[in-house]
């Protein structure tokens, strides 16, 4: 698994600016990522070419002049070969900082976990805006980060005005609330993906050390133990109602040796995986 934009900005030659609470970059790839962890929130603008972006049940195709913002979490990313993309990255400051500066008043909205990422289309204005952002990242001057941060702004703005549904903003908001995702929830949606704990808690709205406590009040155990039980129990259902093999099924529970996983499931069930089969 890559983590996006930290693997971005430290592996590719690609131009790019970065401030403490936002990144830029512009990137061409042919790399397809089916396991993407996006640590930040990011607005995509398209440049040439398209990319297939998958997460949940959701599946958006985007293509030229195409714009999505995408909130942190994990992510399938599959580009075409031409494929070229201007993209911001943004912390939970840079979107607070926004929304406070331009007083942006929305009622509080409910949202769905699993709401699909915004799609957009490039007006005129912002094509501007993105011409600017390029010329900034790629030839970068003294206030180059100040303006792009600016451009920004801008961006954000314009999609708000021509926001049909009237719920960006209210989006935004709900981003940078102290709202927690429910715990388990987050765990039987993710149990299988190789995630550190402080991926954990920062996609769940925690501090790491508000996690570990949370966690333990609610499951009764640590969450390590509970994530290979999680995993073991999936693995087991598998090996008795699938016909994939062994080392399918652990590396689909989660499990990426397969030696450990024949070790821990012979630990919980007595009996190796493929015995459990007899």
């Amino acid at each position: 698994m890559i983590e996006i934009p930290k693997d971005i900005l430290s592996n590719n030659p690609y131009l790019k600016l970065r401030q403490a609470d936002m990144y830029a970059v512009i990137i061409e790839s042919k790399h397809q990522y089916e396991d993407a962890l996006q640590t930040g929130h990011c607005l995509e603008l398209v440049l040439s070419g398209s990319i297939d972006v998958r997460s949940g049940g959701h599946v958006q195709g985007l293509s030229v002049n195409d714009i999505q913002f995408r909130k942190r979490g994990n992510y399938q990313l599959f580009p075409s070969d031409n494929y070229k993309s201007l993209l911001i990255f943004m912390e939970n400051e840079f979107v607070y900082d926004f929304l406070e500066t331009h007083v942006i008043e929305r009622k509080d909205e409910k949202f769905n976990v699993d709401l699909a990422p915004y799609l957009f289309k490039t007006t005129d204005f912002i094509a501007v805006n993105r011409a600017e952002a390029i010329q900034h990242i790629q030839h970068p001057q003294e206030y180059s980060r100040c303006i792009l941060r600016f451009i920004t702004h801008q961006i954000l703005l314009q999609i708000l005005s021509g926001d049909s549904s009237r719920t960006f903003a209210s989006f935004l908001k709900y981003l940078v609330s102290e709202r927690k995702i429910d715990l388990v929830y987050f765990m039987e949606a993710n149990f299988s993906r190789q995630l550190s704990l402080k991926d954990m808690a920062k996609l769940t709205g925690r501090s790491v050390s508000t996690f570990k406590k949370e966690f333990v009040e609610k499951f009764n155990t640590t969450p390590i133990k509970w994530q290979t039980n999680r995993r073991l129990e999936y693995a087991e259902y598998q090996i008795k109602s699938s016909s994939n093999t062994v080392s399918m099924i652990a590396y689909a529970s989660g499990f990426e040796n397969l030696s450990h996983f024949s070790k821990v499931y012979k630990q919980k069930y007595g009996v190796s995986p493929t015995r459990a089969r007899d």
